[in-house]
């Protein structure tokens, strides 16, 4: 860069200031540690054989641990600079919370130290432009989420009279107001002094006796009667044209002229340069000029946009100390920019300069954009000095997420075919189906996509068939890895792909010539209005003259016309209710055949949602009259034999799924549909099917319209062995995953004859704070009788909750707030004459006792239970080890906290979690070809695997997995002996 000029006693330096221009689009970055409150948890695998060769699996519980809070932030940039006696100099610092939780930063401006006499205006710097502009406020504190920046502005006074060469000295204190202050500590608090530090060493933050700067920036203004150059920088960003218009000001307040005024700008990495848009201050006819690629100086032009042509950028050195194109590199020379001359800027006289650049959209969410100016002219009248460049605040625009999402079949031996369709050509009755598919991160930034599977619409699986989602190879269940209680992906970088496989879990009953199809829809959980949906298709797993319509007296009903209410796809009936509630449908079947007849009732209903239905009576005269004194309120699966001619009146009880992705108020799937108001219903499917003649059917449409936001979840659905005579534990954790108040009462039943269980709570029995053992339903009312009752909160501390039995059942009705949580324990004891192969399933289900209609939540878990003669039992214990040590070396890994299922210790970032495995034969006879698999849990890194696998034998056995799958091959395992496998992972 041209025009140099010697440094006089009075020079002026800025140091650059981080300071946000502009956020492209509302969504939020990636924090850089896991958020507090986050509940890390994980459920592994171990399958075996018997003797005679049949395989079995069975999954440990779900283990569990949640992220502390740790508090932190960073202070930057100290300054120094020039200022005229009567002026207010402005200087330009960036505040950011670099912990993991929201915090309160109070602050504060004094002379010389933190303790300094005379107090100073902090302002909020809404704009980024380095200048209290009309309705930006003084403030004392601010509060931040996890990542969140805010740029803030130190106004220093300079009293009238001030002696040129007077050093003010100015500091500004940010404080937060969590945590110890000390940022290696257990949740920190200390806000470093980053970026250009000039008073390291004046002030100890953290109280160690120890002065070193941080909590504080450092100002300095240096009195001058010359001139003073005061150059300031803003940013506006165009999303719709993908552009940001750069404001160069530059303001003389000092004593004098300013001669020679060279304003230069360097393009920012990450962007390319458009034109200039105007020129305020600046004229030919002042001898104002502007350099261009040859170095050679042109007159200013009348039409701005004129002045550099595409490959006419001035060539520009970056001053000593500066990063102008924000690339993190200073003091770089022949860098493309902008560069105009202002031969003379007289006192109290400003320019502006304003010029565009483009930026990728696509680029990764996060990217920032960085730009500062600078200014450099003769200040003292003295051309023999040479004086220093003059830094704007730097501006800082951040490139925001954008949310995509691909789901595909996966093409393997039985698929083959890239359709977007993962299809099956057979499956026996009964038989779990996996189906292969494949989500992709299509966006810019790190998102997690929700998993739901739902029957198609046109091709529905049998009634009864369930769907679940598992890794690639299907063997370790995917879980929810962000709290809101669904399955879904975890964290997936840009372009990163997970294979997953969809099981199938095929009724006994059913068979048929299909196809046979459900949906897979993976919704972005940054954008829920982000989604794709994928096939499963199963081509073969086979109807009588009849008709189903939602009134008695319905068009077609009772002559040989099938289709009373046909589906056009416009719903006929369309019910209101909220998340986790029941509403009811009145259905009508005629029997339209020659003869009497027994049908089969079906429902299609949203993935989550359930229906049931119950016996209201037999219209047999024609005349609307329902003839039924016994049956009525019978939960039923099938109408009666009904005679030709005759009408049955039945109830459909739909349950709408609590969990809020799969019940939302405005529904937007491809299968929405819309009657009572402007928002998508769901669709809801009824049919009617003779069991020996599936050829002989009907459907009709009804829709239910979603209202309320209220979730409760129970997690994780269970399966496991038993032997006869045997018993077997499946812990759950009940949620109020919504954002109101939820009283719940909390009932188990078994679906097989003979099979019992017992409901526990984990609960505080010693009144001390912590919850410590499990107690039946029946004996919670005495706990809160004496105010022992706790739970967890979402942050997994400990709270009392209410409890009461207002209708007498025995069945204590609990209250919890919003993310509050409690454990449960349910225990199921199989008879001892229950056959091998038996399977039962427990459903353990928390009823809303909510009194306003229509707006309660409900949530169910399943715990499929199989009777079998011999079994292995996975346990699974969770530890905190804060050094990461991991015990290598060592046979037996131990941590620092007991190992314990559910932690009540938290773990910071970067601090580790050993995962302890224990498989167990429980039966008689020897288990064969015995394998633990389990996988790495979201948010966290594989670091080891304990390659010590011991039995009583004294065997050891490698960990045979590749991250993040974990697998150990243990072999025989004889009756009652028991092998266990550690792994650790490092929380990000």
């Amino acid at each position: 860069m041209k025009h140099a000029f010697n440094k006089g006693v009075l020079s002026s330096k800025m140091a650059a200031s981080l300071v946000s221009g502009g956020l492209l689009f509302a969504a939020g970055q990636a924090w850089a540690l896991t958020e507090a409150g986050t509940d890390i948890k994980n459920k592994a695998t171990v399958t075996y054989e018997d003797a005679n060769g049949n395989s079995y699996s069975a999954q440990s519980n779900e283990a569990v641990v949640t992220v502390a809070e740790v508090y932190a932030g960073t202070l930057r940039n100290d300054g120094n600079k020039a200022g005229a006696p009567g002026e207010t100099v402005y200087f330009s610092h960036s505040l950011k919370n670099t912990g993991n939780a929201r915090d309160t930063f109070v602050l504060s401006g004094r002379t010389g130290g933190a303790t300094g006499a005379i107090s100073y205006d902090v302002y909020l710097d809404a704009n980024g432009n380095g200048q209290p502009d009309a309705g930006e406020n003084i403030v004392t504190q601010v509060d931040l989420d996890p990542d969140q920046q805010v740029e803030l502005i130190l106004a220093v006074p300079v009293p009238s009279g001030t002696a040129a060469g007077t050093i003010i000295d100015a500091t500004l204190l940010a404080q937060s107001t969590q945590g110890d202050g000390v940022y290696a500590a257990a949740d920190g608090g200390l806000v470093q002094d980053i970026g250009t530090n000039g008073d390291a060493g004046t002030y100890d933050a953290d109280g160690d006796g120890t002065a070193d700067g941080n909590d504080t920036n450092n100002d300095q203004v240096t009195v001058t009667t010359d001139a003073v150059l005061v150059t300031t920088k803003s940013a506006s960003v165009n999303t719709s044209t993908n552009t940001i218009t750069y404001t160069l000001t530059v303001k003389n307040n000092g004593g004098r002229a300013a001669t020679d005024v060279n304003i230069f700008d360097a393009v920012p990495a990450n962007a390319t340069f458009v034109d200039i848009t105007s020129v305020n201050g600046l004229l030919a006819a002042n001898g104002d000029t502007y350099e261009d690629n040859t170095g050679t100086d042109q007159s200013i032009p009348a039409d701005a946009t004129t002045m550099y042509a595409p490959g006419s950028l001035a060539t520009i050195d970056e001053p000593a100390g500066v990063d102008l194109d924000g690339d993190g590199t200073t003091g770089e020379t022949g860098i493309p920019g902008v560069l105009l001359t202002d031969a003379s800027l007289g006192v109290n006289t400003t320019v502006s300069i304003v010029y565009q650049v483009s930026f990728d959209p696509t680029a990764p969410a996060g990217t920032e954009i960085k730009n500062t100016f600078a200014a450099q002219g003769n200040l003292d009248n003295d051309a023999g000095t040479t004086e220093d460049a003059v830094s704007s605040n730097t501006v800082t625009t951040v490139i925001g997420q954008i949310y995509a999402v691909d789901a595909n079949d996966t093409e393997d031996a039985t698929d083959g075919t890239d359709d977007d369709i993962y299809t099956v050509p057979s499956a026996a009755s009964g038989a779990v189906v996996d189906f292969k598919h494949t989500i992709t991160n299509n966006g810019n930034g790190v998102d997690v996509f929700e998993l739901s599977a739902a029957n198609d619409a046109t091709t529905p699986f049998p009634a009864g068939t369930t769907f679940t989602f598992w890794n690639a190879a299907g063997t370790v269940q995917i879980t929810d890895t962000n709290g809101d209680g669904n399955p879904d992906t975890g964290e997936l970088d840009p372009a990163e792909a997970l294979n997953i496989t969809v099981k199938a879990d095929l009724p006994a009953s059913a068979s048929g010539v299909g196809p046979y199809q459900f949906n897979l829809t993976a919704t972005s959980a940054g954008d829920n209005g982000q989604s794709d949906t994928t096939a499963g298709v199963l081509s073969t797993i086979n109807a009588a003259a009849v008709d189903i319509a939602n009134t008695a007296n319905a068009t077609g009903m009772g002559d040989s016309a099938v289709d009373a209410d046909a589906n056009t796809g416009t719903p006929t009936t369309t019910n209101t209710a909220a998340a986790g509630a029941v509403t009811s449908f009145n259905l009508y079947v005629a029997n339209e055949s020659g003869n009497a007849q027994s049908y089969t009732l079906g429902g299609t209903v949203p993935a989550g949602w359930s229906v049931q239905f119950v016996d209201v009576g037999v219209d047999t005269d024609g005349n609307g009259t329902v003839d039924n004194t016994s049956n009525a309120g019978d939960v039923v699966t099938a109408t009666p034999n009904l005679p030709a001619g005759a009408v049955y009146h039945y109830t459909a009880n739909v349950t709408v799924s609590s969990n809020v992705a799969q019940a939302r108020a405005d529904y937007t799937g491809g299968d929405a549909v819309n009657t009572n108001d402007s928002d998508g219903d769901y669709p809801v499917t009824f049919t009617v099917t003779s069991p020996s003649d599936s050829n002989i059917n009907d459907s009709k449409l009804d829709a239910v319209d979603v209202v309320a936001d209220r979730d409760l979840s129970i997690t994780p659905d269970g399966a496991n062995q038993v032997q006869p005579g045997g018993n077997v534990d499946y812990p759950h954790v009940l949620s109020n995953d919504g954002n109101s108040t939820e009283t719940v009462e909390l009932s188990a039943t078994n679906s097989e004859a003979g099979f019992t269980n017992t409901t526990q709570l984990f609960v505080d029995t010693n009144n001390d704070g912590t919850p410590d053992a499990y107690r039946e339903l029946s004996q919670l009312a005495g706990l809160a009788t004496a105010g022992q009752l706790w739970v967890r909160d979402q942050a997994g501390n400990p709270v009392q909750i209410g409890v009461a039995d207002a209708d007498n059942d025995n069945l204590p009705e609990l209250t919890l707030e919003a993310g509050e949580k409690v454990e449960v324990l349910v225990t199921v004891f199989a008879p001892a004459n229950a056959s091998q192969g038996t399977q039962d399933t427990l459903s353990l289900s928390a009823t809303n006792e909510d009194a306003t209609a229509g707006a309660a939540a409900s949530a169910t878990a399943n715990d499929v239970t199989e009777v079998i003669l011999g079994q292995v039992r996975l346990n699974k214990l969770a530890g905190v080890d804060a050094d990461c040590s991991c015990n290598a070396g060592t046979p037996d890994w131990t941590p620092d906290t007991p190992f314990a299922a559910t932690q009540t210790t938290q773990v910071e970032p970067g601090q580790c979690v050993i995962w302890d495995l224990t498989a167990t034969n429980e039966g008689a006879a020897t288990a064969k070809n015995v394998t633990i698999t389990d996988e790495t849990t979201p948010y966290t890194t594989f670091l080891v695997a304990n390659d010590s696998v011991r039995n009583s034998d004294s065997n050891t056995v490698a960990n045979s997995g590749t991250a993040p799958v974990v697998e150990w091959v243990i072999g025989d395992l004889a009756a009652g002996d028991s092998a266990n496998a550690q792994f650790c992972v490092q929380v990000n």
